[in-house]
């Protein structure tokens, strides 16, 4: 009898140690680190849940502001695309340059413990830098609609709120099959994206962010027929050919401006005037030239994508058009 009263006394202190460890185990593998691929191929250790993390791009901060993150955010780019929303969920954090001019000496001094940016020579080229620094850096590219929800999953994971990631995943892929609804069973106006910079302008296909948003309201964009791999070529993104657009007439042109707008888009404007094809196009005959919103175009608009692409859609479709951005006058202004 004695020993069977032992044997359980046994038990239950077996049995109350374990019931006091399991929680313990349980959260120890809740916080294992994460090994993933970023957009440059690079096997990179992520925190399980990163306590100070420092963002060079809006893009990215938008998505992990989304997934519940914003109080682990300690620095963020300079940029104008970034919504109030985000500003104010990250009105402590500092700012570190704007994403094509990173202060790394910043960035530094904040000692996170995670830094994430975009697939450009700017932040992959700090790699070397923060490994230095024991500072891991994740490339995160947001080159199409897809990897807008990839990336939510992944941040849901970082910001320990799977549940508020997939709500936010959720409620972004109801809003934008509504938008495609509206193009459903019409044929797309022949259009033209044209990216303004200060030194050049550029044509978009399907490949850049905007090109795919394009597409999926049923395409038209005649920079998908142009001559990829040509001298300047790159990525999503061709050299405007003015005779190429002359020959293609399309019905609708966007214009994205990627600089300080209240110059760069009366120089690009003033630019095309000057070429005699642009008054011959279609779009600008009919004032179907549409500088498109700085804060949902000039870089991808992260959680904001179904607005973006109503725009376009009322655009493509005026019949039901509102809030379609800026037009302007055609030969009047163009």
């Amino acid at each position: 009898m004695r020993k069977i009263i032992l044997a359980i006394a046994a038990l239950c202190v077996v049995g109350a140690i374990a019931f006091v460890l399991w929680p313990k185990q349980k959260e120890a593998a809740q916080t294992v680190d994460m090994t993933v691929t970023d957009s440059t191929g690079r096997e990179v250790t992520l925190p399980a849940h990163p306590k100070r993390v420092v963002f060079l791009n809006a893009s990215n901060l938008d998505l992990f502001v989304a997934a519940g993150g914003a109080d682990a955010v300690v620095g963020k780019p300079t940029s104008q695309a970034l919504s109030e929303a985000v500003q104010e969920a990250t009105s402590s954090a500092e700012e570190v340059g704007i994403i094509h001019q990173p202060d790394i000496e910043k960035i530094l001094s904040l000692q996170p413990d995670l830094v994430i940016g975009t697939n450009v020579p700017f932040h992959t080229d700090l790699e070397d830098t923060l490994g230095e620094a024991g500072i891991p850096i994740y490339i995160r590219a947001l080159d199409d609609v897809p990897s807008l929800f990839e990336t939510l999953a992944l941040y849901g994971k970082l910001t320990g709120d799977e549940a508020r990631a997939q709500a936010v995943a959720d409620d972004l892929q109801k809003k934008m099959d509504a938008v495609q609804a509206q193009a459903e069973g019409r044929t797309p106006p022949k259009n033209l994206l044209v990216f303004g910079a200060p030194d050049s302008f550029n044509m978009g296909t399907g490949k850049c962010f905007t090109g795919g948003l394009i597409h999926m309201l049923g395409g038209g964009n005649i920079a998908d027929k142009a001559e990829e791999g040509s001298e300047g070529s790159y990525g999503g993104y061709i050299p405007l050919s003015m005779e190429f657009v002359a020959r293609e007439n399309p019905s609708v042109i966007f214009i994205i401006v990627h600089g300080p707008v209240e110059t760069l888009e009366p120089k690009m404007r003033r630019d095309l005037q000057e070429n005699p094809a642009w008054a011959d196009v279609d779009a600008v005959k009919n004032g179907r030239v549409y500088v498109l919103p700085y804060d949902l175009f000039a870089v991808n608009p992260g959680i904001r994508a179904a607005d973006a692409l109503q725009v376009l859609a009322n655009a493509m479709y005026p019949e039901d058009a509102s809030n379609i951005g800026r037009k302007e006058r055609g030969n009047e202004d163009a």
